[in-house]
């Protein structure tokens, strides 16, 4: 059905609007809004909730002016996809091939999460995004090697940290010479203090040295004075 022909229809129907929609009428309503929106009408025996749903349909079609395109990918009813990094969500409402395609290229196994799949959406994924898979044993075995890696990395820093706490070995000096005794100054004697034994024995020394022994001392002639002759 095109647009044309949906917003005739719907203009037709404007007149049940109140009084409520014939089964035809409602027929209709749930293959448009699962067509647009990607999820049934939430309530099927509730007239209010198709009249919710006429509401819906003709404003979307209204704002858009073309019926939504129909994507060959259908996801399971309540799912919903996103990508890292980008706001945007589909659904059935909104889901694209592009967008389906690029969520299956992502991993293969994306796509329990879809109702309908066409037959040749494999041959159909872009080459560029298909991830590669690695083998258990191969990432089993890139694992330990940069396990192995690690550990010996960390080894290393510990030793060199090791070595950086070990206090460097102090080197020798010289043994300083002892200072030589330095000789207690002379006290001198004051008028008030007497003098010392050792002031004392010096001034016995001296005068000593001054005073001659008269045993030592030359001998002396005194020769005695003549006696004068008488005078006559």
């Amino acid at each position: 059905m095109t647009y044309e022909e949906t917003m005739t229809r719907l203009k037709e129907m404007e007149s049940r609007y109140q009084d409520g929609f014939s089964s035809l009428d409602r027929s209709l309503l749930d293959n448009l809004y699962f067509n647009i929106f990607g999820r049934e009408i939430t309530n099927r025996g509730c007239s209010d909730c198709y009249r919710d749903a006429y509401m819906e349909i003709l404003i979307y079609l209204k704002r858009n002016k073309a019926m939504p395109k129909k994507s060959d990918f259908v996801l399971k009813a309540g799912a919903i996809i996103t990508f890292f990094g980008e706001p945007k969500c589909y659904s059935n409402a909104n889901i694209t091939d592009e967008a389906a395609l690029r969520f299956l290229a992502m991993n293969p196994s994306n796509e329990k999460l879809f109702e309908k799949l066409p037959e040749d959406w494999k041959s159909r994924l872009p080459k560029s995004d298909t991830p590669e898979v690695e083998d258990k044993d191969a990432v089993i075995a890139r694992l330990t090697q940069e396990n192995e890696q690690l550990t010996k990395e960390n080894e290393l820093l510990r030793s060199e940290n090791a070595s950086l706490k070990t206090p460097a070995p102090r080197k020798k000096g010289k043994k300083k010479s002892e200072p030589e005794a330095v000789p207690d100054p002379a006290v001198e004697a004051t008028a008030d203090e007497p003098p010392t034994e050792t002031a004392n024995d010096e001034v016995e020394a001296v005068e000593t040295a001054e005073t001659p022994d008269p045993s030592d001392a030359d001998e002396v002639s005194i020769e005695e004075p003549e006696e004068a002759p008488d005078q006559e």
